[in-house]
């Protein structure tokens, strides 16, 4: 069933630990799929990468930033109109300060647990957030 496999993608959750808050981003609205739309940080896996190298090239291109200490969150298939989407999903902290990429994403925010309600997120990532402040919990 191959052919039905829409993405293969890396996610990654910047965490703030002092804050206890993660970044977020808004998708420009010239997007194909989810304008407008907060997500975390990600994207595609190219075809020879690795998951990690995916979340590195992705977050550097989105945010222009390095990772410290990369951990793996979680790893899932989610299935929308008939079509599979694979995530893996890491966590760690930021070696730069971020700016973004104004062709890719129109704004980035760092928010905390209780502002999850306030932002409309593209599908599945409410719950990666949620992992992700699990672990700035511990």
């Amino acid at each position: 069933m191959v052919d039905k496999i829409q993405m293969v993608g890396c996610a990654f959750l910047p965490l703030n630990r002092d804050n206890k808050k993660i970044l977020i981003s808004k998708r420009s609205m010239h997007k194909k799929y989810f304008p407008g739309l907060w997500e975390v940080i990600g994207g595609n896996l190219e075809f020879g990468e690795d998951f990690e190298d995916c979340v590195i090239r992705e977050v550097q291109e989105e945010i222009n930033a390095g990772i410290k200490h990369l951990e793996h969150l979680h790893s899932r298939a989610m299935y929308l109109n008939n079509l599979m989407y694979i995530t893996v999903a890491y966590y760690g902290e930021l070696l730069d300060e971020p700016v973004f990429n104004k062709e890719e994403i129109s704004e980035i925010k760092w928010i905390s647990k209780e502002e999850l309600e306030n932002f409309e997120f593209c599908p599945g990532d409410v719950d990666l957030l949620k992992m992700g402040f699990e672990k700035l919990e511990k």
